[in-house]
């Protein structure tokens, strides 16, 4: 009784974040744990196996909910980091993926841009000198290439509903103000941002991945790709590209030149992990003939919410797996989950660990999306050899 109270008190200082809507969370776990341990230990064994467990829990992270990797007992963690290893050893090919490829309408209600926009492309390269609408405030403002780092005040982010007081409210993750309450809590520079397909065509032409003719004998049949983008006089830029193979193994990750013309507005560090393109080789158009060495017309693109990727790479692609559609948002699209929640929840991975100041990695994040289809792909298997997954 004494050890059982030992866990339940560690657990409980563990899962204090939780336990307001989990009350019985630190008991569950506390009495599994122990009758874990005692099914596993003899009279001598026993006291130093509790002691062994309670030192593995307090070396745990805090969790903020309770799909965190840190919930669970020892066995459950131990279960968890076996799966995740089965995961990361699977090796996905054409074969596992062809059932997951977006079809014709998917990739429409999802906005992926499947044809070449009207116009001659790269005709309007800055918006320097002009104005625009600020996405942070709303406010117009004249583009310029040194803009004023506390000219616009706004919410980083994104609002959402809670109790205040015992009522439902709007308010901002940010900062928790209610979304009524006046200006925001972040300062920093005025920036635009573009999405319709004919606006993006003319800062940076789109053009398709290399055709058959082209030849494939570089090419890689698996590519999970995430990219990094920053705001600029051209609206959003890409700034970071990272790509690794159906096996996990990274095959491309560069920093990106601004194109001649652009400059660099704000590099939103918070949410890209740039903060600077010193040592960038490549511009746009370098990049992507990079890309297309290893990115030929039967490659199978993998990625999250893939369609933004391909937009700021200005690249049209028709085979494609997104894990935004294969773990779909209950509302449907346009709505997506966040590749954060989806890796913490189906993989117990806890990646963009920034604490909202430093950002994400593309790179991180690239393997983060091959790991969920890996996950999906070894359920299909599974459902397909009659085992239950």
């Amino acid at each position: 009784q004494k050890m059982l109270t030992v866990l339940y008190d560690h657990f409980r200082t563990l899962y204090e974040n939780l336990l307001p809507t989990n009350p019985g969370l630190a008991t569950e776990h506390a009495l599994q744990q122990e009758l874990d341990v005692y099914n596993k230990s003899n009279k001598v064994t026993y006291r130093n196996a509790i002691i062994t467990a309670v030192a593995s829990i307090k070396k745990r992270p805090r969790p903020d909910s309770v799909s965190h990797p840190s919930v669970g007992t020892e066995a459950t963690l131990t279960a968890r980091a076996a799966e995740l290893a089965s995961i990361s050893s699977f090796h996905l090919t054409h074969s596992h993926l062809k059932p997951a490829l977006l079809a014709q309408q998917q990739m429409e209600a999802y906005s992926y841009v499947s044809s070449i926009p009207e116009g001659p492309g790269g005709d309007r390269v800055s918006e320097l000198g002009n104005e625009m609408t600020c996405v942070r405030c709303g406010q117009q403002f004249i583009v310029r290439a040194d803009p004023g780092e506390e000219e616009c005040t706004y919410h980083w982010g994104k609002p959402f509903t809670s109790k205040v007081q015992g009522a439902r409210e709007r308010v901002y993750r940010c900062c928790l103000q209610q979304t009524t309450s006046g200006e925001g809590c972040q300062k920093g520079p005025h920036v635009f941002y573009e999405s319709d397909p004919v606006a993006l065509h003319s800062r940076h032409a789109f053009t398709p991945t290399r055709s058959a003719r082209d030849g494939a004998a570089t090419s890689i049949d698996v590519i999970a790709m995430d990219c990094e983008m920053i705001y600029t006089t051209a609206g959003m830029s890409v700034a970071r590209v990272s790509a690794v193979d159906g096996t996990g193994k990274e095959v491309f990750d560069q920093l990106v030149r601004m194109s001649e013309g652009v400059d660099v507005l704000d590099f939103n560090t918070r949410f890209s992990g740039v903060t600077t393109l010193v040592g960038a080789v490549h511009d746009l158009n370098g990049v992507r003939k990079a890309l297309d060495a290893f990115i030929g017309p039967d490659t199978i693109l993998v990625g999250h919410a893939l369609e933004n990727d391909l937009k700021t790479l200005r690249m049209i692609h028709s085979k494609v797996v997104d894990t935004a559609v294969l773990y779909p948002h209950r509302a449907g699209p346009p709505y997506r989950r966040a590749l954060r929640d989806l890796s913490r929840e189906v993989l117990g991975q806890t990646i963009q660990t920034g604490g909202g100041t430093t950002g994400h990695s593309s790179l991180e994040d690239a393997r983060a999306t091959l790991d969920l289809v890996r996950s999906w792909a070894m359920d299909q298997q599974r459902k397909a050899d009659g085992r239950k997954t």
